[in-house]
C-alpha cells in the first residue's frame, strides 16, 4: 500500500486502463482515468485486408509466392485491430505460419501471448536503435537484411523512426493502418480546474500519443500551467522526451518500460518524498 493517499490520474485509452487503474489501486492508491485518446477503426480496411489476404496466401503455399518475412507489432492496440480484423475476413492464426513475429516492448509481446500468437524477437531495448539492433542481429548482422520483407500493421498516425532505419538498410516495409487515435469528449472547463488546482499526486503518460494528445484536450492552455502542481510520470524516453519538449519536467521514469514498472517507480518515488513535489 506504498502508494494509500496518493491520487494518481492515468490518461491511457479507456478499453486499455482498467488493468493499470486496478494495479495502482491494488498500491493504495487512488487512481482516476482521464482518457486522452480512443482507438477506433481505420478510415479504411484496405491496406490491412491486402496484407492479411497476402499472408493467407503465403501461408497455404499454394502459390509458391512469399509476401512477409516478418509481421511487427509496436502497440497492444495494434495487436487487438490485428486479430480483430482477422477475425472479420474469416482468417485463422495459420495466416502467421512461416512468418516471424517481432514485438516491440514487453505489453506488446503480452498482448500478442494473450491472442495465442507467437513471438519470435522482443529487442532487449524498446526504442528504435534497439529494434534494430537487436533485428540485426538476428539475421547476422545489418549487412544481411537488404530484401527483407516486413508487415507493419499500427496507427494512421505513429512516429517514423523506426520504419525510415529499417529502409535505411535495405528492409522492405508495408505500413498499413490498422487503428486510428482520436480526441475523446470531456469536459474541459471540469478538468481544466481539476488539473490547475493540483488534485492529483501524479499524471502518468504511457506513448507519446498520450502526451501530445493530452496537451490537444487543452487548447491555450499551457500544459506545465496545468500540471504545475502535479508529478509527471513517463513509462519510458521516448514519451519522456516528448513531455520535455512540452515544456514539462519528467520526475518519475522507470528503467523497464511497463505499466508495473511505472507502478513501482512512483512507489519508489514517493516512498523516498512522501511530500511529493520536489521543484
Amino acid at each position: 500500500m506504498s502508494l494509500a493517499g496518493k491520487r494518481i490520474l492515468t490518461t491511457r485509452a479507456a478499453h486499455q486502463a482498467g488493468e493499470f487503474l486496478d494495479l495502482l489501486t491494488e498500491f493504495g492508491a487512488e487512481a482516476e482515468s482521464l482518457p486522452t485518446i480512443a482507438v477506433v477503426d481505420p478510415i479504411s480496411w484496405d491496406d490491412l485486408d491486402t496484407g492479411l489476404r497476402r499472408l493467407h496466401e503465403q501461408s497455404t503455399g499454394r502459390f509458391q509466392t512469399s509476401f512477409y518475412d516478418w509481421v511487427f507489432f509496436t502497440s497492444g492496440n495494434g495487436v487487438e485491430w490485428f486479430r480483430k480484423r482477422l477475425d472479420a475476413l474469416g482468417f485463422d492464426l495459420r495466416i502467421l505460419g512461416g512468418t516471424q513475429v517481432c514485438a516491440v516492448g514487453t505489453a506488446t509481446a503480452e498482448a500478442l501471448l494473450e491472442q495465442g500468437i507467437v513471438v519470435d524477437l522482443i529487442p532487449e531495448e524498446f526504442k528504435a536503435e534497439g529494434v534494430i539492433e537487436s533485428f540485426t542481429a538476428r539475421h547476422g548482422g545489418p549487412e544481411r537484411v537488404a530484401g527483407v520483407r516486413v508487415l507493419f500493421p499500427r496507427a494512421r498516425v505513429a512516429r517514423e523512426v523506426l520504419p525510415d532505419k529499417l529502409r535505411q538498410l535495405g528492409v522492405q516495409i508495408d505500413i498499413v493502418e490498422t487503428y486510428r487515435t482520436i480526441k475523446p469528449e470531456i469536459d474541459v472547463a471540469r478538468w481544466q480546474s481539476r488539473l490547475r488546482a493540483g488534485e492529483f499526486d501524479a499524471v502518468t503518460f504511457t506513448s507519446s500519443s498520450t502526451v501530445t494528445q493530452f496537451a490537444e484536450l487543452f487548447p491555450g492552455q499551457p500544459v506545465t500551467e496545468l500540471l504545475a502542481n502535479t508529478q509527471v510520470a513517463c513509462i519510458g524516453p521516448v514519451t519522456s522526451d516528448t513531455a520535455r519538449k512540452l515544456g514539462l519536467r519528467v520526475a518519475i521514469q522507470p528503467v523497464e518500460y511497463t505499466i508495473p514498472a511505472l507502478t513501482l517507480a512512483m512507489s519508489d518515488f514517493f516512498t523516498a518524498n512522501p511530500g511529493g513535489l520536489i521543484r
